[in-house]
């Protein structure tokens, strides 16, 4: 008979098409995933992956077999999320997901919250996870199943070495945010084509802190936050760029949560004094 945890398992390295992010994303080990993987094979007597080079393929059996095994992890999150949101203790774990520290450090938000609250411990999650308690996420549209408010506009400029700057021709780096990839590639080319029509990409990198180490070598011109880089030169005569908001959000049902009421209007007061705290 097969167990939960490795059902589990197998949705994770499905979603993630890799046992080492689906083990990033779980906390676990790379032999931990496989292990479990393994034994829900042998306890089905059914091949879930094919292993290739360019990571795991799910099976056409696999596949049949995904829908019931993502209900079931929908859910006991729903579960564990209502028992989570009953809790009206101010002691305990609180899982956050938080945008690329060189676009907006939060570590200070952190520190005053656990001063303020010793008896909650803030976990900070991998990037990619969604699985989290608290998202404070760059976004312009909220999923429409998490709930929260809008904290602050980030600004961004295009921002590269002096001599980059003054190139007849820049090239461009651009970067991927990994809570929303898709959305920030798109910002960034609408930015692109109000300035070029055939913008010449000379580097894709996987977060905005790669995008200004990029930046800073010389790779060309990246849409990087406004109040980073003192040491890199602004494009001339560049479009103003649309900013892009930080919200604060959380799942409906844990809303009521002792901890993430706490975190939310400790976030709320820190970023928008004035305003009523309670999400």
């Amino acid at each position: 008979m097969f167990q939960w945890d490795q059902v589990r398992y197998f949705v994770a390295v499905a979603r993630c098409g890799s046992v080492s992010r689906a083990a990033v994303d779980l906390g676990v080990s790379h032999a931990t995933v496989l292990r479990q993987v393994a034994r829900l094979e042998h306890s089905l007597a059914t091949r879930l992956f094919e292993h290739r080079q360019t990571g795991y393929r799910i099976t056409r059996e696999g596949q049949e077999l995904l829908r019931l095994a993502e209900e079931m992890a929908a859910n006991a999150d729903a579960l564990l999320r209502r028992a989570a949101g009953k809790d009206s203790a101010l002691a305990g774990d609180l899982r956050l997901r938080l945008p690329d520290a060189s676009i907006c450090d939060l570590l200070p938000l952190l520190k005053g919250f656990g001063d303020t609250h010793p008896g909650i411990r803030p976990l900070l999650s991998d990037p990619a996870s969604a699985d989290v308690d608290i998202d404070l996420r760059m976004t312009d549209a909220p999923p429409e199943d998490l709930v929260g408010r809008q904290l602050a506009k980030l600004s961004f400029t295009f921002q590269g070495t002096a001599k980059a700057s003054k190139a007849k021709r820049p090239r461009w780096i651009v970067w991927r945010d990994a809570a929303e990839p898709e959305a920030t590639l798109a910002w960034q080319a609408e930015a692109l084509a109000a300035i070029t029509r055939e913008p010449d990409i000379a580097l894709e990198v996987a977060s905005h802190a790669e995008a200004v180490a990029a930046a800073r070598a010389g790779f060309g011109m990246a849409l990087l936050a406004a109040a980073w880089s003192p040491d890199l030169a602004p494009l001339p005569d560049a479009p103003t760029i649309p900013a892009r908001s930080l919200w604060l959000l959380t799942h409906p049902d844990l809303r009521r949560s002792g901890r993430v009421r706490a975190f939310m209007a400790y976030a709320a007061a820190y970023f928008l004094p004035a305003s009523v705290a309670d999400p």
